[in-house]
């Protein structure tokens, strides 16, 4: 209803302004996308064998595979923490994505 009482000119110039709304949400979605890549590209790991049988050094034992899992804990850390900035990103893209709509439908 709106629309047909605004000038052309208005009409005009909400169509820009959803246009340009909408390239942003497309590319802030682009770079939530790549921070999604980056956090699915950080390596994990390998998992070794223990430096030596339980039996033999239990303590060289445990203390080779506390190294292991801390060194997964911190490649699992900097995923996360990717995935969150991915995650707040996707919320800003989809917003715009929303206010973008609004703006077409006026």
């Amino acid at each position: 209803m709106l629309s047909s009482a605004w000038p052309a000119a208005w009409a005009f110039a909400a169509k820009g302004l959803a246009l340009v709304v909408g390239l942003v949400a497309a590319l802030v979605g682009w770079r939530a996308a790549h921070l999604w890549l980056q956090a699915s590209r950080i390596a994990m790991p390998p998992i070794d064998p223990p430096l030596a049988s339980i039996d033999d050094a239990p303590e060289l034992h445990i203390l080779s595979y506390s190294v292991q899992l801390n060194a997964t804990a911190e490649a699992m850390r900097q995923s996360g923490a990717l995935n969150a900035k991915a995650a707040r990103w996707t919320s800003v893209a989809a917003l715009l994505t929303g206010i973008a709509a609004i703006i077409a439908a006026l």
